[in-house]
């Protein structure tokens, strides 16, 4: 390796630190427009037991708002380099699947709530062409992989 390849490569390195750093610097942030939004969506639910909400509302509330809060927390810390430990970045790692793999199962549930209440007769398939069914199944895959991601050195 020449000279120049050599600062190139430190260069690039250099780099890709800065816009993990940056990433995560980004991903720390985002935390504060998700609790204001959280607080909003608490608030809502806490209405809607007048209309018949019950408990479970606030359960599936505080699993949704914790793992959109964790994903965003871990890899905020993870991004920026303030996970030191191999033991917290995978117990992170596996806290996230963990979280992200009971959503997902908890949005099942609401989807077949959702079937029934709407009346929707058809198929599961044809429930999962829905826009809102299968972001939603997205979404939660999506932190499952990022998950994987933060459990990964």
């Amino acid at each position: 390796m020449d000279m120049d390849d050599e600062k190139l490569s430190t260069s690039f390195n250099e780099s890709k630190y800065s816009l993990e750093y940056f990433f995560g610097v980004f991903c720390l942030l985002l935390l504060l427009p998700t609790i204001i939004l959280a607080y909003g969506e608490f608030r809502d639910i806490i209405d809607y037991f007048e209309y018949g909400g019950d408990f479970n509302d606030i359960i599936s509330w505080i699993l949704y708002t914790t793992t959109i809060f964790s994903i965003l927390l871990f890899s905020g810390l993870k991004f920026t380099s303030n996970i030191k430990s191999k033991k917290i970045r995978v117990g992170s790692g596996i806290f996230i699947i963990l979280l992200s793999t009971i959503n997902l199962f908890s949005r099942f549930s609401d989807f077949e709530e959702e079937r029934r209440n709407i009346g929707f007769d058809e198929s599961w398939l044809e429930f999962f062409y829905w826009s809102s069914t299968h972001e939603t199944l997205e979404l939660v895959f999506l932190g499952i992989i990022i998950g994987f991601f933060i459990l990964k050195s």
